[in-house]
């Protein structure tokens, strides 16, 4: 039975019923906020404090937790973080690094999948066109199915004949490791870079 508010009812009744409203619209505003964080962008889906730091070493040192804690989202993003953690550690202090030189304010940059050949582009991490075992790949926004963030996978291993086996999450359920077999041609694709 709904709560109701009537004119009849005591003080501790109506403040006890509006409780109940406003407990049952939170608990379904939290709701509809999570199904909509499992649908966008790392950005989106949650956001922690970070503390100022006199370099970018003491940053990943202080906030390199709160950092890796936004990647725990069942997205393919969680899965490239977990498989080569040392490319958001490189890449997060290569962005820091830069912002402090330049007197800007410390952000991490960001890492919906179609930015993280850039990210490591800047921190100096190699990348290239050809599929290795270990590398990440990364596919920009409609390639290969990817969506409006890109989408990141892991290479498992590569095949004589040039085709490759990548494990990804969220292709398509979230939190769910998936495999998939890509061919040579697939590796060149325009929109297609790897992370060695």
């Amino acid at each position: 039975m709904a709560p109701s508010l009537n004119a009849r009812g005591s003080r501790a009744e109506k403040g006890r019923d509006m409780a109940r409203m406003l407990r049952s619209t939170l608990v379904a505003l939290l709701a509809l906020a999570g199904a909509l964080a499992g649908t966008t962008g790392l950005a989106s889906a949650r956001t922690v404090q970070l503390s100022w730091q006199p370099n970018a070493q003491r940053f990943w040192h202080v906030d390199g937790p709160a950092v890796v804690s936004l990647f725990h989202n069942g997205q393919c993003t969680m899965w490239a973080q977990e498989r080569r953690p040392g490319i958001v550690r490189q890449g997060v202090e290569a962005i820091v690094a830069h912002e402090i030189a330049s007197g800007q304010p410390e952000n991490m940059g960001d890492w919906d999948a179609r930015f993280w050949a850039a990210n490591a582009r800047q921190a100096g991490i190699p990348t290239g066109n050809t599929p290795r075992a270990h590398a990440l790949i990364v596919f920009q926004r409609g390639v290969l199915g990817a969506g409006s963030a890109g989408h990141i996978a892991f290479v498992q291993r590569v095949y004589p004949d040039g085709s490759f086996l990548i494990s990804e999450m969220h292709a398509p359920v979230l939190w769910r490791v998936t495999h998939r077999r890509l061919t040579a041609a697939d590796g060149r694709l325009p929109g297609v870079a790897f992370i060695y």
